[in-house]
Order: structure tokens, then C-alpha cells, then sequence
């Protein structure tokens, strides 16, 4: 994060929210790098439904998905530029996954 990111962060540190907290939203995004990286691999046999807990993989992915646009919207309004490839793209796979988990039931 540059500095001129890092000041912007602390600039609207009024709030106690994700959004204007630099360490909640550094947490937020290893947080959900790591749910996703479960959750994704937890998917990637063929088919999802085969496997036992495939109604909590799915669940699990809605959930991911909807903190994952959260955390898109708070990246995006900050404008943290290193970040929103990574988000975005982050976005993309859970709702892939998650379409084809929809697919399949």
C-alpha cells in the first residue's frame, strides 16, 4: 500500500468501520483470501454434489460471495488501486464456482 493510500485510509479513520480502518480491512482481506482458498478447493472435485457436505460448501460460497462484494465496494470507494484486480478477480472465481454449485443442485 502506498503512503498516499495509507493517509487516505487514516484521513477517514472517524469511523470504526472496515472501510476507513486500515488494520480491520487488511484483516478482512486475508480473511477472505483464506476462506476462499478453501472453499475453492473444497469445489474442485467434479462433481460438487458427490461430496458429503455439498450443502455447506454451497452455503459457505453464497455467504463468501456476499462478503467478497462487501469487500469489493469498500476497495473500489477507496480507490486502493493495488487492491482492486485482486478483489475482482477474487469476486469472479466464488461466483463461478458458486453458478456452477447452482448448475448441479
Amino acid at each position: 500500500m502506498t503512503t498516499s493510500e495509507t493517509q487516505e485510509l487514516h484521513e477517514d479513520g472517524n469511523e470504526g468501520s472496515t472501510r476507513s480502518n486500515a488494520p480491520k480491512l487488511s484483516r478482512k482481506v486475508r480473511e477472505l483470501a483464506h476462506r476462499s482458498y478453501l472453499a475453492l478447493k473444497a469445489g474442485t472435485q467434479t462433481d460438487i454434489q458427490a461430496q458429503a457436505d455439498s450443502k455447506d460448501i454451497f452455503l459457505d460460497l453464497r455467504d463468501l460471495r456476499d462478503q467478497i462484494a462487501r469487500l469489493q465496494q469498500k476497495i473500489h470507494a477507496r480507490r486502493l488501486r493495488s487492491l482492486i484486480p485482486w478483489v475482482d478477480a477474487l469476486g469472479q472465481l466464488v461466483d463461478d464456482r458458486l453458478g456452477n454449485a447452482e448448475r448441479q443442485e
